[in-house]
């Protein structure tokens, strides 16, 4: 189905709910990450010129953006226990604008580093904007995928940042439900003993426009287990993290702007 079909029919069809796409970009290359690549810069200028881009550049205008726009953000709260530590975030991946509207998000000033597709690292303009923004590309090598997680781990215990995930990988713009996804994202979580920010993206009735907007609701950290192994809190944070997905998706009500049906059922 082409990215205007369903804009228009208001309908998407699918078959598989771990493996459909339904990104609003055609023709999307996904490079593999150059093995010289740095997901963290220690050059004190280089993070000062970071600084300067993500807080002054991006913060302000993506904020402009997502008042614009009528995102809303509930149960900050949540975040204020993490005042001292880092933490990763997890939730449902719901339009194309969930790569960057977090960079608009402030609690304790801490940054919103993102683990996501190559695909931005591949806009010649956008590459080096999107690394001071903290975007962290998915590799396929080995040593690569080594180094991301060294860097996740850094971010979020030494620097105290967030890192941002979305553990369901595809888009399926206005969504209103949390599909089912692997435990194999949380390894980081577990595997650096950092605490997990389960999120949902909930489509709200707007008073100006036939779409909905926007609601991000914020749920309480979820903390390692510490008498499991690392395995074992891998699929523990992904089945609490889950079911509170799940839970805070329900509780309030939703505007389907589009209408999902399995294939089989058409």
């Amino acid at each position: 189905m082409s990215k205007y079909e369903w804009q228009k029919t208001h309908v998407i069809y699918y078959k598989d709910e771990l493996n459909d796409d339904f990104n609003e970009l055609e023709n999307v290359s996904r490079p593999q990450v150059k093995s010289s690549y740095k997901y963290l810069h220690t050059n004190p200028f280089r993070r000062l010129l970071d600084g300067f881009l993500y807080y002054v550049i991006a913060k302000p205008i993506l904020g402009v953006y997502c008042l614009f726009h009528g995102i809303r953000w509930k149960g900050k709260k949540n975040l204020k226990l993490l005042k001292h530590s880092g933490a990763f975030l997890y939730g449902n991946h719901v339009a194309i604008t969930d790569a960057f509207k977090f960079q608009s998000f402030i609690i304790h000033l801490k940054k919103v580093n993102i683990i996501g597709y190559s695909d931005a690292s591949s806009i010649p303009v956008a590459r080096s904007l999107v690394k001071a923004f903290g975007y962290l590309p998915i590799p396929y090598d080995r040593e690569n995928m080594i180094k991301l997680k060294d860097a996740a781990e850094t971010l979020t215990k030494k620097r105290k940042q967030y890192v941002l995930i979305y553990p369901e990988a595809h888009i399926w713009p206005y969504y209103t439900k949390i599909r089912p996804f692997k435990s194999v994202s949380f390894h980081y979580p577990a595997e650096a003993n950092v605490p997990v920010v389960p999120f949902v993206t909930t489509w709200r009735k707007s008073r100006f426009s036939k779409k909905p907007r926007q609601l991000v609701i914020f749920g309480r950290p979820i903390y390692p287990d510490e008498t499991k192994t690392v395995s074992e809190n891998k699929q523990y944070l992904r089945d609490r993290c889950y079911e509170e997905m799940v839970k805070m998706s329900q509780e309030y009500p939703q505007v389907e702007y589009i209408k999902y049906i399995k294939s089989e059922e058409k």
